[in-house]
């Protein structure tokens, strides 16, 4: 039912909490919402990544789908981290 990656690996937060808190109240120098959304979202995919690992389960299946969540959650939180660190750059924004 459900296929998953033998290869994956959780990749460190590249911006905490409080870093990601700073970059919700910025005021974009390009008249642009882009540094708020994303560190908005980037801080969603945290929370319900640690959220994801602690999902109780009634058996395997529920086991592999959790997991298979908490993996796509953890890729997804990492590409939108990258993301986040470019709009950092373009918009010289040091946190």
């Amino acid at each position: 039912m459900l296929e998953q990656e033998n290869t994956f690996i959780v990749k460190e937060r590249m911006f905490n909490d409080y870093q990601l808190g700073q970059l919700q109240e910025i005021k974009s120098t390009v008249d642009c919402e882009c540094p708020n959304q994303v560190s908005t979202i980037v801080n969603s995919l945290a929370s319900f990544e640690i959220y994801s690992q602690k999902c109780i389960n009634k058996n395997d299946q529920d086991e592999k789908l959790h997991t298979l969540i908490y993996e796509k959650t953890s890729q997804a939180r990492t590409i939108m981290e990258e993301a986040l660190k470019a709009i950092c750059i373009y918009e010289n924004i040091n946190i």
